[in-house]
């Protein structure tokens, strides 16, 4: 059986998401001392709009619609939703740990060199000058889950154009890291499961046939 990379990829990430735990203090406090100026900030601005709610969206809607021609199954709109959930069930996913595990997000949080990784869960470093529930909502990164969703779901229907997506998935990633939204362990086990509910939405046969990489396989044909 054809070990499948993507499961790999987010196992590899969620590795290295708990080990970034022991660099996501320093870290965070050698961000905010080295500051990006606002021209190269620019492209990691433009690429966060694949991690947001509402752009990534206006990504899927407009995809889908160029494509839809391409499949011949009963219910069009049926493949629709199958991508939404692809998507966006990781997303859905991390916004229920958000509400379970506070963390403060490293712009909110009063970060020194003797602070340890887990002292930035809780309310404990949090600004006195800030009380809001979105301060608390570093772990894991919302914006990285749906980022890698995404890419997955683009790289499924078009897999010519994996580079640029996944291009624009690791700058929409970097920039929660370098607007100070998240740590790096955040970043990486929000992206890990962004990539394993996408896999699994998808892995899954669909009514009608099988699609595989945005080609369908009836019963009897073998599929990629």
């Amino acid at each position: 059986m054809r070990v499948r990379p993507v499961p790999l990829i987010a196992a590899a990430l969620l590795v290295i998401g708990l080990i970034s735990f022991s660099v996501d203090v320093p870290l965070a406090i050698w961000l905010e001392s080295n500051r990006l100026p606002g021209e190269l900030m620019r492209p990691f601005k433009f690429a966060e709009i694949g991690g947001h709610g509402t752009g990534a969206a206006m990504v899927l809607l407009a995809t889908f619609w160029l494509t839809r021609q391409r499949w011949h199954l009963p219910g069009q709109w049926q493949v629709l939703l199958r991508l939404v959930a692809a998507t966006y069930l990781g997303g859905l996913l991390v916004d229920g740990l958000k509400l379970a595990i506070p963390r403060v997000r490293p712009r909110y949080a009063e970060l020194a060199g003797d602070v340890g990784a887990f002292d930035t869960f809780g309310r404990q470093l949090l600004a006195l000058a800030d009380h809001s529930r979105a301060a608390l909502m570093s772990f894991p990164s919302g914006h990285s889950a749906i980022a890698a969703g995404l890419a997955a779901v683009l790289c499924w229907l078009h897999p010519a154009g994996r580079p640029v997506f996944i291009t624009l998935a690791v700058l929409a990633c970097l920039q929660r890291l370098l607007s100070g939204s998240h740590y790096l362990s955040d970043v990486c086990i929000g992206a890990s499961l962004g990539l394993l509910a996408a896999w699994l939405t998808l892995h899954r046969g669909w009514p009608g046939g099988r699609l595989q990489d945005g080609r369908e396989s009836r019963p009897g044909h073998a599929g990629s």
